[in-house]
């Protein structure tokens, strides 16, 4: 089946689709809420605060590569510098998934210090993406050796991948908001105290 001429609204390995575009927004709309997160994190001297400056950057990296395919000129010049076949034939995808690993020991005092559930739907939401982003990337890359980007092989492989890698950003961003919500209950009595003494003042004058 030949697909090189056809372009769909939602093609998922079009950088000119809509698909790509909701992408961008939900990856720029995460790096948004780390950076708020990591502007409350300051102001009350938490330890994580450079923890979410982070993930902040790392997202809007991330929103960045999906429109410009910086992660396919990297896998790109690696390729033309070393011989890789099967799960290696995308040259990127395996050190990625080695640095990305490494990385997340670094944020587990940060994931421990969630609530229970939210800190198992964080390690999903890594789950989900890398799994795509990794994961399926690796296996896509042995069938276009084989058969080439426009196989439906390929192309279904390449579904999953993405379909992955938006899951896991959504469940992501899901778990920013609930604890961004539960950071705001719990810092709204001081607020309230603070207003109170406030008025106490004004009215003592």
């Amino acid at each position: 089946m030949d697909l090189s001429n056809k372009v769909w609204l939602l093609d998922v390995d079009s950088e000119q689709s809509a698909f790509t575009w909701l992408s961008v927004v939900a990856t720029f709309s995460v790096a948004w809420i780390l950076f708020a997160a990591g502007g409350d994190a300051a102001m009350r001297g938490s330890r994580f605060k450079w923890h979410w400056y982070f993930l902040a950057a790392l997202f809007l990296l991330l929103s960045f590569d999906e429109f410009a395919t910086v992660h396919e000129k990297i896998s790109a010049v690696l390729t033309s510098k070393f011989h890789n076949t099967g799960l290696l034939y995308f040259a990127w995808a395996a050190p990625a998934g080695v640095i990305s690993l490494l990385g997340l020991t670094a944020f587990i005092p940060l994931i421990r210090s969630f609530a229970p559930r939210l800190a198992i739907l964080m390690v999903l939401s890594a789950v989900l993406f890398l799994g795509g982003a990794v994961g399926f990337e690796m296996v896509g890359g042995s069938i276009a050796e084989a058969e080439g980007t426009e196989s439906f092989r390929y192309r279904m492989l390449t579904n999953i991948e993405e379909g992955l890698e938006m899951a896991g950003v959504l469940t992501f961003a899901y778990v920013l908001l609930s604890y961004m919500e539960g950071v705001a209950a719990t810092s709204a009595p001081d607020y309230a105290s603070m207003r109170r003494e406030s008025s106490l003042l004004t009215r003592g004058r």
